[in-house]
């Protein structure tokens, strides 16, 4: 550090002749050209740039932070993990972006979404403040617009931490997960990446795999209601019929004596046992689907939570 203050103060003189200071967009050149100047990215870290398309000024705030792809223990160490958040990176301003390593293979895309999104906190964090202003508004304009449940609720859910934070957050959540932004934001976005498109096709991807589970559990569940209405419904008929033809077989308990009645009561009570013979067979038809559904149900469930387990960087509870 102490050698690039003396490069910078070479630089002021310098251009001394010429301007009696330089610029604080120059002077942060300086410093991003200082700390890539012997940097090579890895093979990983190159093909999450890669993936989401971002240009040379994504690429450049990208690998200025120095990214680094962690598993749990070092994730948690250097990233801020809330007991009741899930946070797959993380961006120390002006230093570092750290992304969570996910293995799943169902969740390919994860590690380019978190890497462009934490690109994009290092975006917002060099807007000066009249373009905090023109972008926010951009921004407001397009969340206003939103539809998508999980997008509000997670922006709900950074409003009722921290205000504050509120529109940096969306400069990234809108810059990855919403395909259609108004014409002036898309714009915008186009200082970083040479094709948006490519990093939300990536998060609609890994989304899809949990909304595709989370509609068949739906799905799932709406048969279970319904059948369980109608075992209940068959359960109570059930038993109607047991008490009256266990009351019938009183009757014609009482008719041995007179073999005429008896004879005829019985043709009638025989009717009465198929019937409910009938009934408890349909009953037990039912109560196999309910039991298969709840089995694919559960199934799907598990599936749901490995690709929970997956993404969850919090501890593991004692």
């Amino acid at each position: 550090m102490h050698k690039l203050k003396k490069i910078l103060a070479l630089v002021v003189l310098a251009g001394s002749g010429v301007s009696l200071f330089v610029s604080v967009t120059h002077i942060q050149d300086i410093l991003d050209w200082w700390r890539l100047r012997d940097y090579t990215p890895s093979a990983e870290i190159s093909q999450l740039a890669e993936s989401t398309r971002m240009n040379n000024l994504g690429q450049k705030l990208f690998y200025v932070h120095d990214p680094e792809i962690l598993d749990k223990s070092e994730f948690q160490t250097s990233c801020t993990v809330g007991e009741e958040t899930i946070v797959l990176g993380c961006y120390e301003s002006h230093r570092r972006i750290y992304l969570y390593n996910v293995t799943d293979e169902r969740l390919a895309g994860v590690e380019e979404v978190t890497a462009a999104h934490e690109m994009l906190h290092a975006a917002y964090d060099r807007l000066s403040a009249k373009e905090k202003v023109e972008v926010n508004s951009l921004l407001q304009e397009a969340y206003d617009r939103i539809k998508n449940d999980r997008i509000r609720k997670n922006i709900a859910s950074y409003k009722e931490r921290d205000p504050n934070i509120v529109m940096n957050e969306l400069h990234s959540i809108l810059g990855t997960e919403v395909r259609d932004l108004p014409k002036d934001l898309e714009e915008y976005y186009t200082r970083y990446f040479s094709d948006r498109s490519a990093v939300v096709t990536l998060s609609e991807a890994y989304s899809a795999e949990f909304e595709k589970r989370e509609k068949q559990i739906a799905a799932y569940d709406a048969q279970l209601t319904n059948l369980n209405g109608e075992i209940t419904r068959m359960h109570a008929d059930l038993e109607l019929q047991t008490q009256a033809l266990n009351q019938e077989k009183t009757l014609l308990e009482s008719m041995r004596g007179n073999p005429d009645a008896f004879n005829e009561g019985v043709g009638s009570y025989n009717a009465k046992v198929n019937e409910y013979n009938a009934d408890v067979a349909k009953l037990k038809i039912f109560i196999d689907q309910y039991n298969t559904i709840v089995t694919k149900r559960n199934e799907i469930a598990v599936e749901e939570r490995q690709l929970v387990d997956a993404i969850d960087t919090r501890a593991e509870q004692l």
